[in-house]
């Protein structure tokens, strides 16, 4: 109970939070911009028992059809008091959640130059290719990204970013520092894998993203190093343990023919734990449809603490425009699960639905 309160205080706040700079700037000062996105979703297993879709919301589809694991409806509030002071606010429910509002984004973000700008508060943290958007499906073609590669128990991060943005030719470019923590009391995704509460703690993040683009070449790094705490059934087993993230994203865009990619490497090197994921997906664009394939793989070597998980997964789906701001997918998602000492969900097979939306 202290922890639902403890929960429900901090939505509370940071409501508060929004609605007095609001009230202080007054809405005649502040152009505001209101956005929303959604995905409708329902699938079922077909083969097995279930499948994990979502690891870090935990959202499990299993031989029932259920609406839960990848439904999210979603608000963004951006709010423009001067040409370069700016507040921008994203609220979330999720199925796999229980619908419970979660903030996402809580944060100032000021313009030191044109090409350089400060933000302040809660963000994602940026770990992933699709991390920004990992709860907007309209963004992607897959019903949701690879959840072989987006294995993440901590996706947010509260603390300060630094964003310069440029151009050098025909390329557009970005850097993105930050640095900040984050804590989860009876964390989803280790709760579920230790079948415990588990409490963890992502502290002293420091990050680097860096990406270059032009009209078919897109590519992204980056790179975290920080410290982890965690508690299991309320006993400390790992303190201050060095924790270090890098992955690797290079997309193309020839015509019609999309190629994605993305590596990661995971390492807390005092506790011998290492694993790699990737993914690397093909689709093609004809007209409205977008047929697609993915291969996406997960392998942790057995190591001193016991852990063997390692799962693959083959997806094959379509996407469909039906109209400027709405799309319909159908997903096909083969996993085999290979972990013995620590199986996550066994092998499956499902086909899931979707209607994906921005308004």
């Amino acid at each position: 109970m202290a922890e639902v309160q403890g929960k429900g205080v901090q939505k509370l706040l940071a409501v508060v939070l929004v609605f007095t700079i609001l009230f202080i700037c007054k809405p005649s000062l502040a152009d505001i911009k209101l956005n929303g996105f959604g995905s409708v979703a329902i699938g079922t297993v077909v083969e097995g028992e279930e499948f994990l879709a979502d690891y870090p919301k935990t959202g499990i589809y299993n031989n029932d059809l259920s609406l839960d694991p990848d439904t999210t409806l979603g608000l963004q509030l951006s709010s423009y008091f001067t040409d370069k002071f700016s507040l921008i606010a994203q609220l979330a429910v999720h199925g796999a959640s229980d619908y419970d509002p979660e903030i996402d984004w809580l944060y100032l973000n000021y313009y030191l130059t044109p090409e350089l700008s400060v933000q302040a508060g809660r963000k994602r943290l940026p770990l992933y290719y699709y991390s920004d958007y990992f709860d907007v499906g309209y963004a992607y073609y897959w019903i949701r990204p690879p959840p072989d590669v987006y294995t993440w128990q901590i996706t947010n991060y509260n603390g300060v970013s630094l964003l310069y943005e440029t151009a050098l030719g025909q390329w557009d470019a970005n850097l993105n520092l930050y640095y900040g923590s984050e804590e989860s009391e009876d964390n989803d995704l280790l709760s579920l894998l230790f079948d415990a509460s588990v409490d963890e703690t992502w502290k002293n993040m420091i990050g680097i993203v860096g990406t270059m683009s032009n009209n078919w070449l897109e590519l992204r790094l980056t790179h975290m190093h920080g410290l982890i705490d965690r508690k299991i059934s309320g006993v400390s087993v790992i303190n201050d343990i060095e924790q270090q993230f890098l992955g690797i994203s290079v997309n193309f865009t020839f015509d019609s023919l999309l190629i994605l990619s993305e590596f990661n490497n995971y390492r807390q090197p005092e506790n011998d734990v290492e694993y790699n994921a990737y993914l690397i997906s093909f689709g093609y664009q004809i007209g409205k449809l977008t047929p697609h394939i993915t291969r996406s793989s997960f392998k942790q070597e057995i190591n001193v603490l016991g852990n063997d998980e390692q799962h693959y997964t083959t997806s094959v789906g379509l996407r469909w425009d039906v109209v400027d701001n709405i799309a319909v997918k159908v997903q096909y998602d083969d996993v085999v699960d290979e972990g013995v000492i620590v199986p996550v969900k066994g092998d499956s097979s499902s086909i899931s639905f979707a209607v994906d939306f921005v308004f």
